[in-house]
């Protein structure tokens, strides 16, 4: 027999995601695009969350995220610095509802560790596995610029999906991406193999 090259699987699937990679890419920064990815968010000064600036900042956050999610099919959350607003600002989709969440702070957290494949809208398509608490205790302010609580502490996996999206979000305002937080880069993999989510779960870390 000659020698034949190997033919890379997943070609279909792999031009999905490239096209809605170059899709999104559009409106959410990527890394080395930005250098304000790279570092922390400032606060908005509370009396200022009803401003039309912050509300306008605001809304085009949650444009972006149902734009994210149409191309896609995913998306749980966005932060201000993915498109240019390096203010600390995240919006989220949860059970068919957006929840604004404003100048968080991490006030408690969970021993129990879990080990997940998390992808970042701003380092598509690569695939970073992340420890990170299965819940925390986040003070933070509404839309509406109202002191809230978020302490989802379920261990059930929706629950701690959730909680991880939050933090992932964290991270975002404090100028981390999830690349940065494996131990060894030969961690890193790209989403190649469309059954890839179909498998993912979490792992606890003893």
């Amino acid at each position: 027999m000659t020698w034949q090259p190997i033919k890379p699987p997943f070609a279909k699937h792999k031009n999905r995601i490239f096209k809605e990679t170059a899709e999104t890419g559009k409106f959410i920064l990527q890394i080395g695009e930005y250098v304000e990815l790279r570092k922390p968010s400032r606060e908005v000064p509370v009396s200022k969350i009803k401003s039309k600036e912050i509300q306008n900042k605001i809304a085009y956050l949650k444009k972006c995220l149902i734009k994210f999610r149409e191309i896609t099919s995913h998306g749980r959350g966005i932060t201000g610095v993915q498109v240019g607003i390096p203010e600390r600002i995240s919006v989220f989709y949860i059970s068919d509802k957006f929840i604004v969440v404003i100048n968080p702070k991490i006030t408690k957290s969970s021993k129990k560790r879990f080990l997940y494949p998390e992808m970042c809208m701003s380092a598509l398509p690569v695939i970073a596995p992340v420890v990170h608490p299965a819940w925390v205790e986040v003070e933070y302010y509404d839309e509406n610029g109202k002191k809230q609580i978020w302490k989802t502490k379920d261990d059930s996996q929706p629950h701690i999906m959730m909680n991880r999206v939050l933090q992932h979000e964290i991270d975002h305002m404090n100028g981390i991406i999830n690349i940065d937080l494996v131990n060894d880069p030969k961690e890193l993999f790209l989403e190649s193999d469309p059954k890839f989510y179909d498998n993912a779960k979490f792992e606890e870390i003893k």
